[in-house]
């Protein structure tokens, strides 16, 4: 897991200059890691970072801006280890926060269906059949073409509760520098209809960590996000790649697709 962390996106320089587009937080930032007054913290808001860089500060960094207290989120306990060793610090406290969910890919996609709990395995072929017999023809592409991308920020906006207001104008500005940076990419279902589903997801040679993703609204029926998650979950067994992350959060259905929890925390420490 720790390979997969530190060659995730969210790790990268240039996906943390975009991140600063869409933190509230005023900060000075120093390599992978900033100062907000006279705290260490992370660059990026939580909600658009899923992992955390590994950090190194320099204890002069500490010492020239008067630095008394260290706050990061979203850390993997082998980070909490590396820091807890190479700080001196006072008071500390740790706690359980965010939850992201993995799923490690067999050799065959017959092995990740026997790997499936016998009910979740039932549930995925009957929307596979009930997809199926909408006698739509279908099938999965990718992109990097803005023609798809305005498709999945419409499909957003479109959409009811949080998902519809979570794409400002704002957040599709950093989505849409986002695209242009290498290993970023569309997954989506294709049909006469259009897009039905979208994955916007960033992959390596090792893995696809899937970061957002939007639907139409009016085949919701069909459960084409489910469809799409899967399509991906084959093409990637197929490239031989070891991974699917499905990232922070724990809804259902990444679970009825076979996922695992990790847990993520959050660090205070007093210096």
């Amino acid at each position: 897991m720790k390979e997969q962390v530190l060659n995730s996106p969210f790790c990268r320089t240039e996906f943390l200059d975009l991140a600063e587009i869409v933190s509230e937080e005023k900060i000075t930032k120093y390599n992978n890691y900033a100062i907000s007054k006279s705290s260490i913290v992370n660059v990026g808001n939580r909600n658009f970072v899923d992992y955390r860089p590994d950090i190194f500060i320099e204890p002069e960094v500490i010492n020239d801006n008067n630095i008394t207290n260290i706050n990061l989120d979203s850390l993997h306990f082998f980070q909490i280890q590396s820091l807890v060793e190479k700080i001196d610090f006072k008071t500390i406290q740790i706690k359980k926060s965010d939850i992201a969910v993995n799923l490690i890919l067999p050799r065959t996609y017959d092995e990740y269906l026997d790997g499936l709990t016998k009910k979740n395995r039932h549930e995925l072929r009957r929307k596979k059949r009930k997809f199926d017999n909408e006698n739509i023809q279908y099938k999965l592409e990718e992109s990097k073409e803005l023609d798809i991308f305005d498709i999945f920020i419409s499909q957003h906006k479109t959409s009811k509760g949080d998902k519809g207001r979570f794409m400002t104008d704002l957040v599709e500005t950093y989505f849409r520098n986002l695209l242009n940076l290498e290993g970023w990419k569309i997954y989506y279902i294709n049909s006469k209809k259009g897009p039905l589903s979208i994955a916007f997801c960033y992959e390596n040679k090792n893995g696809c960590y899937l970061y957002n993703s939007s639907r139409n609204k009016e085949f919701d029926y069909m459960n084409p996000g489910i469809i799409l998650y899967d399509l991906i979950i084959q093409k990637l067994i197929e490239r031989e790649m070891n991974f699917f992350d499905f990232l922070k959060g724990t809804e259902r259905y990444k679970y009825d697709l076979g996922g695992d929890s990790v847990q993520l925390y959050d660090l205070s420490m007093e210096l």
